[in-house]
């Protein structure tokens, strides 16, 4: 037989049942919402590559391009666009993109570089889409020299920088459209990816002496960023003893812009060994690499930091039809690997909330962005997806 119990401790052990079996955050007047919400609104642009599932060896499908772009808030399910067959692009180079006038107006690039014979005549061009059009409208199309690896928002969110072979060329958007208003001087090598300093004053490179292969040597480079003006300055190189510079790929700026990540490997699967994460300390003069982790995966895609610089998430392809999330602990020294988390193959762009508490990654296969929520330097996956375009293969962020 149980003790009869007081009144108010009776009340008491109800209202504490009553919230173990409510809703997470129930209890606090807050409850899960059934679907992908951000504590402010937030614009993700997935920009989608039809062939991408063919390019990276899969059966021979072909499905048309696509621009998605998906407008997230606090108390609104997402908001998702797609439109196919208006912007080519490619899957093959760094996968992020471009974002500029208040999150109106992306700068996707395109190219012929290692097309399959079906999309082998792409033009060498920028597209600008009006991202705040239903339709997502082609403000405009500019030819440019081959290959458009890349285009970034410049730090100002006005400008945008976008590389070809052997040059830089800055746009600015002026009344709905593209203005080119600087090209770098051409330099002796090919110009593969890049990233630029939060604070506009340079810009690290991925280049090839010569032209682009699989198997071509990769070097970085360091260039000096004085307004529209892009000048070569240095050579990067690694301290001995460490580890090689061997095929770098997709580097990005810590928020700080003290350091430097760089993949190793091209960002190509093939083969054994396994691919190193490369750090660049940005406070010397020159820069150099200083720190590696090594035989971090097969192969390094993107990475992208934490806001508060602490920690960093790689994207990792390791052969076929497997991926992983690897996190970086950037507080100690040398950095460490911490975790390894799996993902639908084939991990592409990767962007944090300007927040910190949300984590966007592209799963090109799968054709959706997977949701990861961040506690402290752990990533918590999301029950919820977000749907994109087939094929998706680099992304952007941006506050709205």
């Amino acid at each position: 037989m149980t003790a009869q119990l007081p009144a108010a401790t009776l009340r008491l052990r109800v209202g504490l049942l009553a919230c173990a079996f409510a809703l997470a955050g129930s209890c606090a007047g807050e409850r899960d919402l059934p679907y992908v919400a951000t504590p402010a609104p937030l614009r993700i642009l997935s920009v989608n590559d039809g062939g991408a599932l063919n390019a990276i060896g899969l059966p021979d499908i072909r499905l048309p391009d696509s621009v998605t772009v998906i407008d997230l808030t606090s108390d609104q399910p997402p908001a998702t666009r797609t439109v196919s067959g208006t912007v080519p692009n490619t899957i093959s180079g760094a996968p992020y993109a471009a974002i500029v006038h208040g999150g109106r107006y992306a700068f996707i690039p395109s190219h012929s570089w290692g097309a399959q014979e079906t999309d082998a005549n792409s033009p060498n061009q920028l597209a600008v889409v009006d991202l705040d059009a239903p339709g997502l409208d082609v403000a405009a199309v500019v030819p440019l020299p081959p290959n458009p690896w890349q285009a970034l928002a410049h730090p100002d969110g006005e400008r945008a920088i976008v590389i070809t072979n052997h040059q830089f060329h800055v746009f600015r958007m002026e009344a709905g459209q593209p203005r080119l208003v600087a090209q770098s001087e051409p330099v002796p090598f090919s110009l593969v990816s890049f990233a630029i300093h939060p604070d506009a004053s340079s810009i690290v490179a991925t280049a090839t002496p010569g032209e682009l292969t699989t198997s071509s040597p990769v070097e970085l480079h360091l260039f000096d960023l004085d307004g529209d003006t892009i000048r070569h300055a240095s050579r990067i190189s690694i301290e001995p003893g460490i580890g090689e510079i061997d095929q770098p790929f997709s580097p990005r700026f810590s928020p700080d812009g003290k350091r430097v990540l760089v993949l190793n490997g091209l960002g190509a699967p093939f083969s054994p060994p396994l691919d190193d994460v490369l750090s660049i300390d940005m406070t010397r003069s020159p820069p150099s690499v200083t720190e590696v982790v090594q035989n971090v995966a097969q192969g390094l895609e993107s990475v992208a930091f934490h806001p508060s610089g602490r920690f960093a998430v790689v994207a990792c392809i390791d052969g076929p039809y497997v991926g992983h999330l690897a996190v970086v602990d950037l507080t100690t020294s040398p950095m460490r690997l911490l975790s390894y988390l799996p993902i639908a193959f084939v991990p592409e762009g990767m962007e944090f909330s300007p927040h910190g508490s949300m984590l966007f990654v592209q799963a090109t296969t799968a054709h959706h962005i997977a949701v990861y929520s961040v506690e402290g330097m752990r990533l918590v996956p999301s029950p919820f997806v977000l749907h994109t375009g087939e094929g998706p293969a680099s992304m952007a962020l941006t506050s709205r």
